[in-house]
């Protein structure tokens, strides 16, 4: 039958016009977020991290850029773990390569920023900030 997609389309947008209306008021309420969701700031575990540095390795972008220290007892600590995220791809291979799961994304969304610079920041120095802050 010709024009069989014509009322198909027409049908759903009908469904969807008579349906229930799903407005979030955005400031105020937040869209929960899945956890299949790349976003955000990237979350480093420093008691899991054994500071193999395959997640920068593993990064196509070089979004990542880790400073490890090896003590006396030739133990490895991370230093710093900076995360570029204005060259970040989002593609989750970083966390895909993580042998101990030591990385994972925040859920937030809200990432926009006036200044470049404002898009690095070192990932284990706001875990220390946020240890003695809570």
């Amino acid at each position: 039958m010709q024009g069989k997609g014509l009322l198909v389309g027409l049908a759903v947008t009908l469904k969807h016009f008579f349906g229930k209306k799903e407005t979030v008021q955005y400031p105020e309420e937040k869209i929960p977020m899945t956890e299949a969701f790349r976003g955000g700031k990237l979350l480093l575990d420093e008691k899991k991290c054994i500071s193999c540095k395959l997640c920068a390795m593993a990064c196509p972008n070089t979004a990542l850029d880790l400073t490890v220290e090896i003590d006396e007892n030739k133990k490895r600590h991370m230093k710093n773990y900076i995360h570029k995220a204005g060259r970040c791809l989002y593609c989750n291979f970083c966390v895909e390569a993580c042998p101990v799961d030591a990385l994972s994304w925040d859920k937030n969304y809200e990432n926009s920023c006036y200044y470049r610079e404002n898009l690095t920041y070192d990932a284990v120095e706001n875990n220390r900030k946020d240890e003695k802050n809570g």
